[in-house]
């Protein structure tokens, strides 16, 4: 769904919302006829007083009268448990997508949540979890003084599984790093889907599709579009070093690490590259704030996917 089309949903989830309290209204009203009687002497009593107001007139009796209507409407509605309000969604814009300050949350939530959805994690999400996670596939032997892989990995899920626990504490981000096949896009999508069972808006995204976004947002001014990977609570950057890079797409990449780390919006990339190879794919600005604010996550071992494969 695009953003046009979310705005369309608001749209219609909104005026659905007003004609359900326009039909409850109405048989209210037409069940007790008194509601409409009071509401014409609130009408008078109201322009009673306005009327001494603009005239310099005593509006105390007034002024009294109007109040007293208005209590006697409240209470009666109460005896009769009537609802006539509206029941929107979100209090703060009632369901039109915009606040006091622009976009409102509850439209950027779905917003994000579409993109979720349109990265075809959706299906991942339903078995890729913390409490799916399989120790038992990682090889229980070590190599050249490193822990086994089975240890590593033991380390490396506790430290996401406590980092989405206590998410809102944390200010260092995730660099996941390794070859293919070494559970880095499972605990990337159990962290983000433990961080949406918590309310947490998630982008997760290819290094591939941001590059085609920000290049297309560029030359469509798309500029709410960017603010998505800005203000999402978690940005998830799988496969970082596969994407295309040119100077733009550099320069945004590191505004928008400067505006989360300083907003202490965390971030996880997810990359093949060792240290050597980012240094060599990146300038030294996007190089020394992974360096500075996020935490390394080596993951080592046989491919997964070749192990199951072979049968073992």
């Amino acid at each position: 769904m695009s953003k046009e089309q979310l705005w369309a949903a608001f749209a219609a989830r909104r005026a659905q919302i007003v004609y359900e309290a326009a039909e409850r209204k109405e048989k209210i009203y037409r069940e007790n006829p008194y509601l409409s009687k009071v509401d014409q002497e609130i009408t008078e009593a109201g322009s009673a007083y306005c009327h001494a107001m603009l005239h310099g007139k005593d509006t105390a009796a007034a002024q009294e009268k109007l109040e007293r209507l208005q209590r006697e409407r409240e209470d009666f509605l109460k005896s009769i448990h009537a609802d006539l309000e509206p029941h929107f969604n979100c209090p703060l814009c009632k369901d039109t997508g915009m606040g006091e300050e622009g976009m409102c949350e509850c439209f950027k939530r779905e917003l994000i949540a579409e993109n979720f959805r349109a990265s075809n994690l959706e299906q991942a999400l339903t078995h890729q979890s913390f409490e799916n996670f399989d120790l038992s596939l990682f090889s229980t032997e070590s190599e050249g003084g490193l822990l086994s892989p089975r240890e590593n990995m033991k380390r490396i899920f506790k430290l996401c599984r406590d980092y989405a626990e206590d998410f809102e504490n944390q200010q260092r981000s995730l660099l996941f790093t390794g070859a293919t096949g070494l559970g880095k896009t499972y605990l990337s999508t159990a962290l983000a889907k433990a961080l949406l069972e918590k309310g947490k808006s998630v982008i997760y995204i290819s290094a591939p599709e941001f590059a085609r976004r920000i290049e297309n947002a560029r030359f469509h001014d798309e500029q709410e579009m960017l603010e998505q990977f800005y203000s999402a609570d978690m940005l998830i950057l799988d496969d970082l070093g596969t994407e295309s890079r040119t100077s733009y797409t550099i320069a945004t990449l590191t505004d928008l690490m400067d505006r989360r780390i300083r907003c202490r919006k965390p971030m996880l990339f997810s990359t093949n590259l060792n240290l050597e190879g980012l240094q060599k794919a990146y300038d030294e600005r996007i190089v020394s704030r992974m360096l500075g604010h996020f935490t390394y996550c080596y993951f080592y071992g046989d491919d997964l996917r070749l192990r199951a494969v072979r049968g073992e």
